[in-house]
């Protein structure tokens, strides 16, 4: 349950309670990207970059509480519908319309003329006589690295880049000729191309141009429906701006909507925009020099306008305001755009704001009425007792239902003044797109089993008993895609309608896990020699493989440090003998993923323990065990921390002979991996990573290219940037390109039945 009492003040060097340390992470790992770039031209900055134009917005069409996700998600591909694309050249004809021979280099006149020197008997200079013997031509040169791309017509270049030197001696001409070459690389004007690829974005579930606030579900506290957007010092990478800068302070986050018709707004209508903002949430609270501002712009303008602002000394945290705001007459106009920025720490994900409801409405009295809506306001994670994901091979070696939970909690807002009545709903369940199973939701637990309650709403839904995921299932893993619905039967009580239905994916992998997945803070026990320990309690007993872990990067870098890994059984309750420790010159150190789950996996590698299988290097375990880890120094590990399902009575500390349970109200992200038929790998891959197991190379080629990872039936395909296809081949692993023009080109992969399995840019030579 996400209902978290936060009596801590988390500050930016971290809290500590008994030993205990809480600190703000550097990184978002949820949305955490390296961000990489393909191009044909290593000379210019532009090529094979997208431009987005965004289509003007009707005002109605303004509105987001951030259930779905109307970010431009910047992920446009050659071939995609809409997308066009430009081919630029460097070099043209003087008329700028004719491209230059790529073969051809030209020079200004300072490195190509030539130089008759005069000198006198005794060696002294008398005259220089500089001639222009070359033919010379007018350029148009084009600037490759901005973009929109322009140019400046060149007069007087030359196609030699040399300079020849006569030598005249006491009047006789010096038979040797010196020519003096020079470097080309940064005096020459060379050829080169830039493909500049153009998205029109039309689509109106699109209301915001960039995406450096964080949309997300996790880092508000008692949201008022689901999803936020939230601003902090991360960019839209989910790294600093200034990494490593701990004093850097300033503009962080931008979220700027699309432009937008304002011009239907008559004289005696006001424009309101809307919208609730808290501080802190599950985050950092921002201090009194941070701030979340709204500005404003209209093409006459030419710049962006303040209007509003609001500071973290002027709030509460966790507290949710409203924002009603008039937008003035002056902006009405039908190319009218709003943003909100943050001031924050730019070294981590520091000084949260959290904002939803964000609307525009037309109101023709001043003041405004009340929105009315009710809304699922978190996401449900599991209908599993205890656990989000378990092994799928222990998952059906039991009964099924004996696993399942009687009721799950759900959150849900009323925004109006009253009680609204309750509708009911319904949860479905499907595996593979087929519908698995479904029971309606017949009533609530929450303050009123009959009616939604102003404000929030803690509702405990019965399952249905008779329920559970089918075990007959093959394979060695499985997914189940839950949708949870409700309803009102209140007219014109629940205007939005997205926001009442919630989905998640129920995993059945190798490994147990009470997480959702995503980390609001880091967590670690200070101490020399201070122990930590998780506890869980598996559906059997079996063979340990490996631990995954996701440790987060704070203030500090611990990457250097090490830890023991140490696996205990269990005493009444609470760790007892160790079963596995590492020996402290095999030990482990905290390391930093950059996937989008952030999970790395520790093995065993001390195997001198008597619970150690030396064939597979496993460890045999009872159903309840406990891991985690002895401090060799006394610095805070920072394991990754979920402040939104509690499960603090399960993680112990010990500091001084003594096991205590955590103070805090949270779980960890640690998953204990267990020997499965299914390759631990597979269960912490996302799709990205799984189709980084298809290797094409060389890229870049001039003949040859060759794929590897591929089975079965499939065909390659190679298209070019115009999206015509040049190359189809069946099932072959090596695919000889050298007839190919030089460019970038599209490699798509598809098996028998057409679905696609693998793409990549390439470049030939």
């Amino acid at each position: 349950m996400k209902q978290v009492t936060l009596a801590i003040a988390v500050l930016a060097s971290g809290f500590i309670f008994a030993q205990e340390k809480i600190s703000p992470i550097q990184i978002n790992q949820t949305i955490y990207t390296q961000q990489t770039q393909t191009r044909a031209s290593e000379l210019n900055d532009l090529d094979s970059t997208y431009i987005y134009e965004f289509t003007t917005l009707n005002l109605t069409d303004v509105w987001d509480d951030f259930s779905t996700d109307k970010f431009e998600q910047f992920d446009a591909e050659p071939l995609d519908v809409g997308v066009t694309s430009v081919l630029y050249h460097r070099l043209m004809d003087e008329t700028n319309t004719t491209p230059q021979d790529p073969n051809l280099i030209f020079c200004d006149s300072m490195y190509a003329h030539h130089d008759t020197v005069k000198i006198d008997d005794i060696g002294a200079e008398i005259e220089v006589v500089r001639h222009y013997p070359f033919t010379a031509y007018d350029v148009w040169i084009n600037d490759l690295d901005f973009y929109p791309v322009e140019g400046v017509l060149k007069e007087g270049v030359f196609q030699e880049c040399y300079v020849l030197i006569d030598s005249v001696i006491a009047g006789v001409l010096d038979e040797d000729q010196d020519t003096v070459w020079y470097n080309m690389d940064p005096i020459a004007y060379v050829q080169d191309s830039a493909r500049v690829f153009t998205k029109v974005v039309t689509d109106p579930n699109t209301l915001w141009e960039n995406n450096f606030a964080c949309h997300n579900y996790t880092y508000a506290y008692n949201p008022w429906s689901l999803g936020v957007a939230t601003f902090d010092g991360l960019d839209q990478n989910g790294y600093p701006y200034h990494i490593g800068d701990d004093g850097a302070h300033g503009v962080a986050d931008y979220m700027t909507s699309r432009p937008i018709d304002l011009s239907v707004a008559t004289g005696a209508d006001i424009v309101y925009l809307t919208m609730i903002y808290q501080a802190k949430g599950l985050g950092n609270m921002p201090e009194a020099f941070d701030s979340l501002v709204l500005e404003m712009y209209i093409e006459d303008l030419g710049d962006w306008q303040y209007e509003w602002s609001v500071s973290g000394g002027a709030v509460e945290p966790d507290v949710w305001d409203t924002l009603y705001f008039p937008v003035p007459t002056g902006y009405y106009e039908d190319d009218f755009q709003f943003r909100f920025k943050n001031y924050a720490s730019l070294s981590g994900a520091l000084d949260h704001w959290h904002i939803d409801y964000v609307s525009l409405s037309i109101e023709t009295e001043v003041e405004a009425g009340n929105f009315t809506d009710i809304a699922i306001s978190y996401p449900v994670n599991t209908l599993l007792q205890d656990y989000t994901a378990v092994p799928w091979d222990h998952y059906k070696n039991t009964t099924g239902n004996e696993k399942m939970r009687n009721e799950f909690d759900l959150d849900v807002f009323n925004t109006h003044a009253t009680d609204i009545a309750f509708g009911g709903g319904e949860v479905s369940v499907k595996n593979a797109g087929v519908l698995e199973g479904d029971f309606p939701i017949i009533g609530t637990g929450g303050p009123d089993a009959a009616q939604y309650v102003p404000g929030y709403n803690d509702c405990v839904i019965p399952m249905d008993p008779a329920y559970f995921y089918d075990q007959s299932l093959g394979g060695v893993q499985a997914e189940f895609d839950v949708k949870i619905n409700i309803t009102s039967p209140t007219d014109g009580a629940n205007v939005h309608l997205e926001n009442d239905t919630t989905y998640f994916t129920q995993r059945f992998d190798n490994y147990y896990a009470y997480d959702d997945g995503s980390a609001e803070a880091a967590y670690g026990i200070e101490g020399e020699g201070a122990l930590m320990a998780y506890k869980f309690e598996a559906y059997e007993a079996g063979k340990l493989k490996g631990i995954l872990m996701q440790f987060q990067p704070s203030v500090t870098d611990l990457s250097g440090e090490v830890f023991l890994l140490t696996v205990w059984e269990d005493n009444g309750g609470e760790p007892g003998e160790i079963i596995y420790q590492d020996d402290y010159f095999e030990s482990h150190s905290p390391e930093y993923s950059g996937s989008k789950r952030g999970f790395r996996y520790y093995e065993f590698n001390n195997l001198d323990w008597d619970a150690i299988n030396a064939d597979d290097t496993s460890l045999t375990v009872d159903p309840v065990f406990y891991v985690g880890w002895q401090n060799i120094s006394s610095a805070s590990l920072n394991i990754g921390l979920d402040w939104n399902i509690d499960n603090g009575d399960k993680v112990f500390r010990n500091t001084s002979g003594e096991w205590l349970t955590s103070a805090y109200a949270m779980s960890l992200l640690i998953r204990p991996v267990f020997s499965t038929g299914l390759d631990y790998t597979l269960s912490i891959e996302d799709e990205n990573d799984l189709q980084e197991e298809i290797t094409l190379y060389p890229n870049p080629t001039s003949n040859d290219i060759t794929l590897t990872g591929l089975s079965g039936d499939y065909e390659l395909r190679i298209f070019d940037m115009s999206g015509r296809m040049v190359t189809s081949v069946q099932n072959q692993h090596q695919v000889n390109v050298s007839n190919l023009e030089s460019g970038l080109y599209l490699v798509d992969v598809r098996d028998a039945a057409g679905n696609p399995i693998y793409s990549s840019k390439l470049i030939k030579k």
